[in-house]
């Protein structure tokens, strides 16, 4: 019996250790070991492989060394309103053909005198004689070069004074005409002392229009800075022709005697009527100058003709059938293409190989 009570108060020992133990805080985590560790950086030599880069130039292309090859034997064939030495527009454009001639190696035809009526006629035999370029020198030409490039579409056309080409093979070429006529009004009304220009023109076009236009500005604009009290106005004459000195000298004696003092030439073969009626004037004891147009006139009176502007029709026409000349070339690459632009036109229709 007595050892029976001893083993009760074990057995509640026992339990009571567990149930204290049981309220106990866990015992806390032994902290793990941490090793550090470090990346050491080994110099290691290596082998470079530089691959060499070789550059191959290519070699330089004389692009105006190929225009010329190219256009070497080309014909330009052209139709001119005036003599070829009217010492003025006529004579530009044949310096344009004789500039593609001597330094192009082209062949150059021309017409002098040709009336816009006669000129297609004359397009349409350059055309059929083998010209490759055609050329209408003047403003006049306009309807008549429209008319022949749309019957003749493999042959390039050229043509001055006009502000817009006509696809696909008419260019057109134009200098700022407005900016010659500020200039030249300028000039003339600096020497006036009477106040009044007169403007000869061969014959009147939209080009010389804006001209007139612009050496009204230039009047307004000389009030305006205080160079003259009144404007200068412009008489506008127009002998009808590029190539009356008669008229153009009658032109400008009646304009001497109602006061005009300074002229604006652009006459072309006109032009030497107004100097010979000049040079009277100036006999008379009137005080009377001239301003070039298109061309220095100076040597054709060089006490009175004072300034002026010039046109260079010859750099126009060359710039013309060289950039088309490079054209071709960056568009038709084939050789055998090139041949074709060039072919006469009674061989059998081109074949591109």
């Amino acid at each position: 019996m007595k050892s029976q009570k001893w083993m009760v108060v074990f057995a509640i020992v026992v339990v009571a250790a567990m149930v204290f133990s049981a309220c106990q805080p866990a015992p806390a985590p032994t902290p793990e070991k941490v090793v550090e560790t470090v990346v050491v950086e080994k110099q290691v030599e290596v082998e470079k492989v530089v691959e060499k880069t070789v550059v191959v130039e290519k070699e330089a292309v004389d692009e105006t060394a190929a225009v010329k090859e190219f256009l070497k034997g080309k014909k330009i064939c052209a139709v001119f309103p005036g003599p070829v030495n009217d010492a003025g527009w006529t004579t530009a454009a044949y310096l344009g053909l004789v500039n593609l001639r001597d330094n192009f190696g082209m062949e150059i035809a021309y017409r002098e005198h040709t009336l816009p009526e006669e000129t297609a006629d004359v397009m349409r035999e350059y055309a059929e004689a083998g010209c490759n370029v055609i050329h209408a020198h003047g403003f006049e030409y306009a309807d008549q070069i429209d008319q022949v490039s749309a019957e003749y579409p493999d042959i390039q056309f050229t043509q001055t004074s006009r502000g817009t080409g006509k696809e696909p093979n008419v260019i057109g070429l134009s200098f700022v005409s407005g900016e010659e006529g500020y200039f030249a009004g300028r000039i003339a009304c600096h020497l006036s002392k009477t106040g009044k220009i007169g403007y000869v023109v061969g014959q009147t076009y939209p080009n010389l229009q804006w001209n007139q236009e612009q050496a009204k500005v230039a009047f307004e604009d000389m009030v305006k800075a205080g160079v003259k009290d009144a404007p200068c106005e412009v008489n506008w004459l127009e002998v009808g022709s590029w190539a009356d000195p008669a008229k153009a000298k009658e032109l400008t004696a009646a304009a001497i005697e109602a006061g005009v003092d300074v002229f604006i030439m652009v006459a072309d073969a006109g032009d030497a009527g107004i100097i010979e009626a000049i040079a009277d004037a100036r006999k008379a004891g009137k005080e009377v100058f001239a301003v070039s147009g298109v061309k220095d006139k100076n040597y054709l009176g060089p006490e009175f003709v004072v300034g002026g502007y010039e046109e260079h029709v010859w750099k126009q026409i060359e710039l013309a059938v060289t950039e088309f000349a490079k054209a071709l070339a960056s568009q038709w690459a084939n050789p055998c293409r090139w041949a074709c632009w060039m072919k006469p036109l009674s061989s059998p229709p081109c074949t591109v190989c």
